[in-house]
């Protein structure tokens, strides 16, 4: 008996056969078709689809035979799997490499032995389809050629296991990630809802306070508060961070905390000035991903009802004195905050009316291309925001309705922030 030679690339190919991770398992009734087929057309009563390891022939579908596996040392297959054409062999005892092989001389005595190749994915010989028979045979070309055609569909079906768990890799990553979306999109509704929760309530008394906000993403760069600093002075504050998403709302938020709760060291929160040095100082932008904002911060006292206020990088605020008033711009732009480590500030100051609304917002609100292609201005919304209904309590629905018809379907492309606050003809608060 004759061992086969071990193939000169036998690394590359076992590597190509483990690949393919069909050693040692289940029948699969795909490859058992094919190897009844194989003994139907050839009239043989064995019939095998093996897969050659570096010690044994396995099995993968198999018919005439009970056991799964052999040593590769006495394969017929071993040395099938050194040749790119079928190994035919009449009559094993006609042959010296086979003669004294006890799977000749014993169970499951073969005489006759027909194998042919079958490549795996990366193209090297990793088993065989072949058949065999107690009795010496004659194998003419026609069958010949039909055992290649049933080897190249052996071969396609080993094959196709890759396409498959590719498939199956790509479906269970399919609903990892949709899991992960899930999970996400969760978590982002639940800080869309505690962000929303930090919004302040709207105020009816001593002055009233409405506002509107839309994000255009779950997480916007726009926020806005109001709140007293005491008996008679009150804050107002909207801010707006570059972009949007996490990163822009957990720097939105991390200002309104430093405002909320007074926390910039060395500042007088009544003078709008300093607030704002004070947060370009505490909100560098290389310190915070390169994002800044653009702020407006006034703080009103109903005492000598004086507006003071100061604005970053901000456009204007608008305060409406009456239908037969002009409105007032409140705020030069100045810089951004964040952006430049000295810059200054300075406050300006208003007095305003009993009755007088102050409007509040970010550029979402005017900043959009109508479906006319004409772009939305500030002098525009200022227009809308004049010929709002003096005394009406939906106001601001109308107005956010009319916006929403002015962007068309595109829908809010940036955060939509209005806070409008109206001061009482009645006397102030002492």
């Amino acid at each position: 008996m004759l061992a086969a030679p071990i193939p000169a690339n036998e690394t590359e190919r076992l590597s190509d056969l483990r690949a393919m991770n069909l050693l040692d398992t289940p029948p699969e009734e795909r490859f058992d078709r094919i190897v009844r087929l194989t003994s139907r057309v050839f009239d043989v009563p064995m019939a095998f689809i093996s897969l050659v390891d570096s010690d044994r022939q396995w099995f993968k579908a198999k018919c005439g035979v009970s056991v799964n596996q052999t040593a590769r040392n006495v394969s017929f297959c071993a040395h099938a799997i050194n040749q790119d054409e079928p190994t035919v062999v009449l009559d094993a005892l006609d042959d010296d490499r086979f003669r004294d092989n006890p799977l000749v001389t014993g169970e499951p005595h073969i005489r006759f032995y027909a194998g042919c190749p079958i490549a795996g994915p990366n193209g090297t010989n990793v088993g065989t389809l072949c058949m065999a028979d107690r009795r010496p045979r004659n194998f003419d070309t026609p069958q010949l050629l039909t055992l290649r055609e049933l080897a190249a569909l052996a071969e396609q079906q080993l094959n196709l296991m890759d396409h498959i768990r590719a498939q199956q890799e790509l479906i269970e990553t399919k609903d990892q990630l949709v899991q992960a979306q899930s999970r996400i999109a969760e978590e982002l509704t639940e800080a869309a809802a505690y962000v929303r929760s930090l919004l302040p309530a709207p105020m009816d008394e001593p002055i009233r306070a409405r506002w509107k906000y839309i994000s255009s993403s779950q997480l916007g760069g726009d926020f806005f508060g109001y709140h007293w600093l005491d008996d008679r002075r009150m804050v107002i504050y909207l801010l707006d961070v570059c972009g949007h998403g996490v990163g822009a709302s957990l720097l939105s938020i991390s200002v309104h905390n430093a405002l909320r709760r007074e926390t910039l060291p060395h500042t007088r929160f009544d003078e709008p000035a300093e607030v704002l040095a004070a947060l370009n100082r505490a909100f560098p932008m290389e310190e915070h991903n390169n994002k800044f904002f653009t702020i407006w911060y006034g703080v009103y006292d109903t005492r000598t009802r004086r507006l003071r206020y100061a604005a970053g990088g901000h456009h204007p605020a608008v305060l409406l004195n009456g239908p037969t008033t002009a409105p007032s711009m409140l705020g030069s732009p100045n810089f951004l905050v964040g952006m430049l480590p000295d810059a200054s500030y300075p406050t300006e100051t208003a007095t305003v009316p009993p009755g007088g609304r102050l409007y509040v917002f970010s550029d979402g609100t005017f900043e959009f291309t109508q479906p006319n292609g004409r772009m939305m201005d500030l002098a525009g919304f200022v227009e809308m925001l004049s010929q709002l209904p003096v005394d009406d309590s939906e106001r601001l629905d109308q107005l956010l309705e009319k916006v929403r018809e002015m962007q068309g379907a595109t829908g809010f492309n940036d955060d939509f922030s209005l806070v409008e606050l109206e001061f009482p003809a009645m006397p102030p608060r002492a």
